[in-house]
């Protein structure tokens, strides 16, 4: 038998392995407690450990037609080696597994000596910050550090491990705020192992704890508005909260998020909660495995709240919570309200404002399943170009000879920027094939790789500067600015991985036929300080640099070349706007990268928040571009990008106030923001939530004069929208519990409102549903929606009271039924929920004035 289960395995371990389910395979077998498992989990651990050794050696006999250079993923390679050298969740798992069955006895010499040899070869220090991958590495190497304390890298390793702590210790929280179902229980791990009990314990360490229990619902949900996973991730990460604390609120969220199962959750989660009948028996087991000794599950006390990240320390607004109270069958909404676009992984990058969480009687209603970066893909404002494809571009490109305003949110990089505590470096530590392809250089590199190097703590390498997400590098010395314009051949293969990485967006970018033309012009800087011009387009060459990296080639240094002023004169020439007589830059783009760079700026220093928020331009097509479904240019600033520096409607925004206020059981929320879309626009969300559920939304938004002539307003993702009217719209939205839910937008002339069928990221299927109107600058444009969720046996006229016959938005006798809205002169948005002849809510006026005041009358 034993003979056959390891012929088993060893068929398991082919040079593309993905090592780390091989690895959770022997932990699940060590979870069992019985003697088979551990059993079989030595095997399989023996037998990784064997692959690694044979690996290193030589080619394993199964390695022979593999690829001989490994591919760039941090979980699967061309070898096993090289995917236990990237990947963090290998590293970290192999060593818990292998400190387990130590301290189970079962590891003889032999063995002792290959994993001693297998942590000399795959473990380096490697990323650093509060992040998934840094405590996973550092989870190995603090484990290997102890469990081989005679090895000469055992200090480094834990020099590492200890610089890892501190690096979520010190500010109190992770910087992921997309990802925290992911790392939350790996830190504690990682401090159990650093012997960090009594920190874990303490008010700072409590208070980011508590911002993840509150994630959970009444009904025990956590939606993610990133890629977190679904509540069930929460489970375990809370169970260890409960363990370390002897706070029995964490057991309650525990013990709710472990009964709701995978309701609600991510794309791929097929199954629904614990039935009922078998929720005591499963709660039973799961506590007695947990051994939750003398701690009870205990209800928080807890209301709407403006959530923090870094609640101890720098206290930045992540999320407005809105809920009367954590008791079973209470209604839960939850918004995204962090203004800085969590940019560097798998998160919610230009989302404000965003309802990921809306559930009434445990029933989800509306959500953000999975990971979305565009704001007209998830539930929040939406403005673009009067003529594009809204809320989001599917098949229709750009317009040849038309003028379209292009700027990027010039605050992403403080991330970015070094510091005198965090010095950039220029070069791919060894071990970072996860993050793509090895970068060798220096400061003239364009744009500049992304590592930085902590001088009080030289261990590992950060991705970012932890200063830009504190508020601390928003200081940017300016240096340069370029216009980074790339071309793709129609059909092509060709790609540009430093220049243009359109991350996990399936749109086609821009194919094109050949060389393409445009014009740019007013090129400049938006922000509290006004607008300010930075190049001056009839003396354009003075300061100007074009390089070109050919069609087909990497977009890398070697590739670089510098035009000759030959070469700049037949590519960009001055012309003049035939409307304006304004100054412009026509430019021939050939199919490749065409970067126009502008120096001579001094260094000057300008303020990130306080002064210019953004940068941008705008431009015309004049080669037909109707295929164009992105803006193919990217920006660069003294060298620097990321991958979210696009010029296509990017929202952006500066959180100025947000504040969550209870009456008795019904929330109200706000969130304000100036700088969004355009540097001189403004938008205030207000949101009431009451006690039976119903949600209205009011959306102001102020457009400045670059927002003049643009078209915007708010966008809900449903399901499978079943019925509509003029203005309103229902849907299902939870079949297997009869639950469907309308949506219902104030009607007012100038207004369109729609349903746009809208695939999305993850295999995510829905429909944006929508108000939108054209903007004129300086005048306010006021969006009332009222969400309202109701039995699947009443359809939408039952609900809005509003049947539309004779083409009439509102027949005789409609007014005094189901929905009526309103918006008085000073602003004041009412709404009044009135009975038809079979929905009966009583009789609910909702009040919302722009001042923040609010009430529910009853």
């Amino acid at each position: 038998m034993q003979e056959t289960i390891e012929a088993a395995i060893r068929k398991e371990l082919k040079p593309t392995l993905q090592v780390r389910q091989f690895i959770a395979v022997v932990l699940e077998l060590l979870n069992q407690g019985t003697p088979e498992g551990d059993k079989e989990a030595l095997l399989r651990l023996k037998l990784l450990t064997e692959a690694w050794n044979q690996d290193r050696s030589g080619r394993m006999p199964e390695q022979e037609n593999a690829p001989s250079s490994a591919p760039l993923s941090a979980h699967t390679g061309s070898s096993i080696r090289q995917t236990m050298m990237s990947c963090f969740f290998s590293q970290g798992n192999y060593f818990k597994a292998f400190s387990e069955l130590a301290s189970r006895g079962l590891i003889e010499e032999t063995f002792w000596h290959s994993a001693a040899s297998l942590a000399q070869d795959i473990l380096r220090p490697a990323e650093r910050d509060a992040n998934n991958r840094s405590f996973f590495f550092a989870i190995g190497m603090a484990l290997a550090s102890g469990l081989f304390p005679a090895l000469p890298e055992a200090k480094g390793w834990s020099h590492y491990a200890e610089g890892v702590w501190n690096d979520w210790y010190g500010p109190g929280d992770c910087y992921e705020p997309g990802y925290v179902a992911h790392n939350i229980m790996q830190v504690i791990e990682l401090g159990l192992i650093l012997g960090k009990a009594e920190e874990l314990r303490s008010d700072k360490a409590l208070a980011a704890y508590r911002r993840y229990r509150d994630h959970i619902s009444p009904s025990g949900l956590a939606i993610q508005p990133g890629d977190g996973g679904t509540q069930a991730a929460y489970v375990d990460a809370l169970a260890l909260m409960a363990k370390v604390t002897g706070d029995g609120t964490f057991l309650w969220a525990e013990q709710q998020a472990f009964l709701a199962g995978e309701y609600g959750g991510y794309y791929n989660a097929v199954r629904g909660r614990i039935p009922a009948e078998e929720a005591e028996q499963s709660l039973e087991a799961r506590f007695a495995q947990n051994h939750f000794e003398g701690i009870k599950p205990e209800l928080p006390d807890t209301g709407s709240e403006v959530q923090t990240m870094y609640p101890a320390t720098y206290r930045i607004p992540d999320r407005l919570l809105l809920s009367p109270s954590k008791k079973e069958g209470k209604p839960y909404a939850a918004f995204y309200i962090n203004d800085r676009m969590e940019t560097l992984h798998h998160a919610h990058e230009d989302n404000r404002g965003d309802l990921y969480h809306y559930e009434v009687n445990g029933v989800m209603v509306l959500q953000r399943s999975g990971w979305h970066k565009w704001a007209g893909q998830s539930n929040t404002l939406v403005v673009g170009d009067a003529l594009s494809e809204f809320p989001f571009n599917y098949t229709q490109g750009l317009l040849s000879g038309r003028w379209y305003k292009a700027s990027s949110n010039l605050r992403l990089l403080r991330d970015f920027m070094a510091s005198d505590r965090y010095e950039q470096l220029y070069r791919t530590p060894e071990g970072f094939r996860h993050t793509g392809v090895p970068v060798e250089g220096d400061e003239t590199m364009m744009p500049l790789p992304h590592f930085f190097r902590d001088k009080e703590s030289p261990y590992g390498v950060f991705l970012c500067n932890p200063e830009g997400m504190a508020g601390k590098n928003e200081s940017l010395k300016l240096e340069s600015f370029t216009i980074s314009l790339n071309t793709f051949l129609r059909g092509g293969n060709h790609s540009f991985p430093k220049s243009l990485e359109w991350y996990r967006d399936y749109r086609e970018v821009a194919p094109a036929d050949g060389p393409v033309e445009m014009l740019i012009r007013n090129i400049h800087l938006g922000g509290p300080a006004g607008k300010r011009m930075l190049v001056d387009l009839r003396e354009f060459a003075e300061y100007l640099e074009v390089a070109f990296y050919e069609d087909g080639k990497k977009g890398t240094i070697q590739e670089k070349r510098i035009l000759t002023p030959e070469e700049v004169r037949e590519r960009v020439s001055l012309t003049f706007d035939e409307l304006s007589g304004a100054p412009a830059l026509k430019i021939v783009c050939h199919p490749g990268r065409t970067d126009l760079t502008w120096r001579g700026f001094g260094g000057e220093s300008i303020h990130l928040t306080e002064q210019y928020q953004r940068i941008g331009f705008d431009y015309l097509y004049i080669s037909d571009a109707r295929d164009f479904l992105r803006t193919p240019v990217r920006l660069f600033v003294n060298g620097m990008t990321c991958r979210s520096m696009y010029v296509d409607g990017q929202q952006g925004g500066v959180l100025k106030d947000a504040r969550a206020e209870q009456r008795g059981e019904d929330s109200f929320g706000s969130m304000e923001y100036e700088g969004v879309y355009t540097f001189d626009s403004h938008w205030k969300r207000q949101t009431v939530l009451t006690q039976e559920g119903y949600l209205l939304v009011v959306d102001r938004f102020l457009p400045g004069a670059e927002a003049d002539r643009m078209t915007g307003g708010p966008v809900w993702q449903v399901k499978d929208p079943l019925q509509q009217g003029l203005f309103w719209f229902d849907s299902a939205a939870d079949r297997q519990h009869n639950t469907n839910v309308l949506v219902y937008f104030h009607p007012q002339r100038g207004h369109q409102y729609g349903a746009k069928f809208q695939p999305k990221l993850w295999n995510d299927q829905g429909y944006a549903l929508y108000d939108r109107t054209v903007f004129t600058a300086g005048r306010e444009e006021v969006f009332v929606s009222v969400i309202l969720p109701h039995d699947s046996a009443l359809s939408g006229s039952d609900v809005s009271g509003k049947k539309h016959f004779h083409s009439l938005a509102v027949n005789r006798g409609e007014e005094n039924k189901g929905v009526a809205t309103e918006i008085r002169p000073d602003g004041t948005a009412v709404v009044e929920l009135l009975p038809t002849e079979k929905w009966k809510p009583g009789r609910i006026r909702i009040s919302v004035q722009a001042d923040g005041g609010w009430s529910v009358e009853r």
